[in-house]
């Protein structure tokens, strides 16, 4: 069980082109203490603690150590702390703290590894930042995750080329993937709504999400999620981009589909085709609102499934007395 608590802008000494944390978050700016005392109001359960919103390594040693003292009275009840921050600043002062007060985990948020996009983003790191960051940090025995991003402004497919490269290199303990996502009284938005910056195709920034995760899986990297939930932002707030409320599970389709036309490949002309899958990847060989049932249609395959499939993301594709067998990497 992780306990949020949000500490929107804290550090930021730049503002993202795409952020509206006020929103991101729901937190406005009331007093940080009242906010975890509310947090462990009634609970008696052990717990970790996760410190989300704005850049932790930002905030000055002296005001993250007053943050950490606001959880002293819930101490018995906390198991350990994660966060995410942007790589920058790295301070020796920050890190001490963070191996006082039991922060196991530090997410590293990165974009784009592209260093013209990053400025672009006012993100005011570049990708070598990121590097220096997670060398010090695994060096001092903390778990990372990173955060990625795709359908960027300028975004090219080597730029999510270099994602993976370094991801598999990097190989954190987990990912999160996000679209971005044009939000209201954002300077992105300024942009959008002037047409300096017009997003790419949905299907094609899909296919980059699809192609980090698939990379992550295969190299046994964990991936934590895909997409902003409803609880992360204010769909009134969403003017444009890549905002789905069931990305993840477009981005698990997708994947699960390609693998499936990928055996394919080895039927002539099937007309129609039976694959054997585990129950609880019916839905996603099905595809939201039927998708992938309507792909293969339109390619004049008729296709079943028989739910009997023992082992989540294995599948078998039968057609003409011929079976072939298949896996899709979706966890």
């Amino acid at each position: 069980m992780v306990v949020p608590v949000f500490l929107p802008h804290s550090g930021c000494t730049e503002r993202c082109i795409y952020c509206h944390q006020g929103y991101i978050t729901d937190a406005g700016h009331a007093d940080i203490k009242a906010r975890v005392d509310a947090a462990f109001a009634g609970r008696t359960a052990p717990c970790e603690v996760g410190l989300f919103g704005g850049n932790i390594f930002g905030i000055e040693p002296a005001v993250l150590e007053m943050i950490f003292s606001f959880f002293e009275p819930y101490r018995d009840l906390i198991k350990n702390f994660r966060l995410s921050t942007k790589p920058v600043p790295l301070r020796d002062e920050t890190i001490a703290l963070f191996k006082q007060n039991r922060v196991a985990l530090v997410e590293l948020g990165i974009p784009t590894f592209n260093d013209a996009i990053l400025s672009s983003l006012n993100r005011a790191h570049r990708g070598e930042d990121l590097f220096r960051a997670y060398d010090r940090l695994r060096k001092e025995g903390f778990s990372l995750g990173l955060q990625f991003m795709v359908g960027l402004p300028g975004e090219r497919s080597a730029d999510i080329d270099e994602i993976v490269r370094n991801m598999v290199a990097l190989k954190p303990a987990y990912i999160r993937i996000y679209p971005l996502i044009v939000l209201k009284n954002t300077p992105l938005y300024s942009l959008y709504e002037s047409g300096r910056f017009v997003p790419a195709d949905f299907d094609d920034v899909l296919d980059r999400a699809c192609h980090i995760y698939v990379n992550a899986v295969r190299n046994g990297i964990g991936v934590a999620n895909v997409g902003l939930t409803d609880n992360e932002l204010v769909r009134d707030m969403v003017a444009g981009g890549f905002y789905h409320p069931a990305y993840g599970f477009l981005v698990q389709s997708r994947i699960f589909m390609n693998a499936v036309e990928d055996r394919l490949k080895q039927f002539e002309c099937p007309a129609e085709v039976t694959v054997t899958i585990h129950k609880n990847d019916v839905p996603l060989f099905i595809g939201h609102k039927k998708q992938n049932l309507a792909k293969l249609a339109a390619k004049g395959i008729t296709a079943r499934w028989d739910p009997s499939g023992s082992e989540r993301g294995k599948f078998t594709v039968m057609s003409g007395g011929k079976a072939v067998n298949g896996t899709a990497s979706i966890s």
